[in-house]
């Protein structure tokens, strides 16, 4: 008999423990979810970023005597490097820093975005003398 009791007071008292654990730790999972859909965000808004980006240059490349205008939004922690044939972006996810590299059949004049503010600018893109040129103005 007392070992049936013995068991029932330490199941109890581990269900209480648990119990305790989990009203401990309930506050962290909301903070953990709301940081894990964060970094969702950034990482969907810095493909979409990307996909405008390549297609204006295309855009251009296909049709040389057209300027591409239109307003975009420039993601935060973001760097631009256009040198020879390629784009290059480096950027922060989870406090590392990520890089994308775009390659294109034409040269770009050689220009870098760096600690841009994130927030709407005007992505001018123009081919000039064979040299494709990006701007954001």
């Amino acid at each position: 008999m007392t070992n049936l009791l013995e068991k029932a007071l330490l199941t109890g008292f581990g269900i209480f423990i648990l119990l305790i654990f989990v009203s401990l730790i309930n506050p962290f999972m909301m903070s953990i979810s709301e940081f894990n859909s964060t970094i969702k965000n950034d990482v969907e808004n810095y493909n979409n970023f990307f996909d405008e980006v390549d297609t204006a240059i295309l855009f251009i490349i296909e049709n040389p005597h057209v300027t591409y205008l239109n307003e975009i939004e420039y993601p935060r922690n973001l760097n631009v490097t256009l040198t020879e044939d390629y784009v290059k972006y480096n950027f922060l996810i989870e406090s590392e820093i990520q890089c994308k590299i775009y390659e294109y059949v034409k040269p770009f004049i050689s220009r870098a975005y760096i600690n841009l503010s994130s927030s709407r600018y005007i992505l001018n893109i123009s081919c000039n003398y064979n040299y494709i040129n990006i701007q954001f103005i």
